[in-house]
């Protein structure tokens, strides 16, 4: 990456940051480009070089969260790997990230993200051999990511909205023991 690859990608940060900073304060449907760019610090030149409007900075953010996430599942020991495990990495990184992610719920914004990963969940499938997974069909397949990925979005959407939500290792322990109770029947 070169200085001016590097200086690009820094104005994307700060105008993210920018972008929930004011998501604290006002309703999303108020915060201008105007407004963004001055509480990055930045020119609104700046920051159409990036982003045509806030909704594809949004955008931009939420495809760097789920990299980000997808990059953590991929560091998981696949020979080794066992469901806690990934039920572990999931809430601690959906915790690192719970204080953007709270502005979202609380501004309707968080259900763009599950719009976005939904579509890749099949592939992820596919690209993420876990040993439970089945060889099934791509339809098969389809059916039964999209079931797991609503599944957890509900469960992280009810869990950080919370005013005071639980620390993530109960939320693992919690969704074990219902599984387990699942399964038996």
């Amino acid at each position: 990456m070169n200085g001016q690859e590097r200086l690009a990608e820094q104005s994307r940060a700060w105008l993210t940051e920018a972008l929930f900073v004011l998501l604290q304060q006002e309703n999303y449907n108020e915060i201008t480009v105007k407004k963004i760019a001055e509480q990055a610090q930045l020119s609104r030149r700046t920051f159409y070089r990036s982003f045509k409007n806030k909704d594809e900075l949004l955008n931009y953010y939420s495809d760097q969260l789920i990299q980000k996430y997808l990059n953590q599942l991929k560091n998981l020991k696949i020979q080794k790997m066992n469901f806690e495990q990934v039920l572990t990495v999931f809430f601690e990184f959906w915790w690192s990230e719970r204080e953007k992610v709270r502005a979202l719920i609380k501004q309707n914004l968080f259900i763009l993200l599950l719009a976005k990963i939904t579509p890749q969940a099949s592939k992820l499938y596919q690209e993420f051999k876990a040993p439970w997974h089945i060889d099934g069909s791509l339809n098969e397949i389809e059916y039964i990511m999209n079931f797991s990925v609503g599944g957890f979005w509900n469960v992280l959407n009810t869990w950080l909205a919370k005013p005071n939500p639980e620390q993530p290792q109960v939320m693992v322990e919690t969704l074990l023991k219902s599984l387990k109770k699942l399964s038996k029947n």
